[in-house]
């Protein structure tokens, strides 16, 4: 199959680099979030504030979940993809 000069495993290549690109991101994007979280917070009558980034951030992580395990599926059906699609052309040549 050839898809203006490209072929479908160039293509599929070009898709698993892009969902793959978008996971990194997300995951840095969480790890930057998680990394102001406490793991233990002591919280005096004065510091409340610190609660309340706490939970905003526990939110955001809940929120960015569902887009991580999304991107994450797609990367991984595109890599099986990618390699089926080698190993028939790969076999074919054989």
């Amino acid at each position: 199959m050839d898809f203006t000069g490209l072929s479908l495993l160039n293509w599929l290549l070009i898709a698993w680099g892009f969902v793959t690109t978008i996971l990194v991101l997300l995951m840095i994007y969480r790890g930057m979030i998680s990394m102001h979280q406490e793991e233990q917070v002591f919280l005096t009558g004065g510091s409340r504030s610190f609660e309340e980034e706490d939970a905003a951030a526990t939110a955001r992580i809940a929120k960015l979940r569902p887009y991580v395990l999304t991107a994450t599926g797609i990367s991984a059906l595109l890599a099986v993809a990618v390699a089926a699609l080698w190993l028939t052309q790969t076999m074919q040549r054989f």
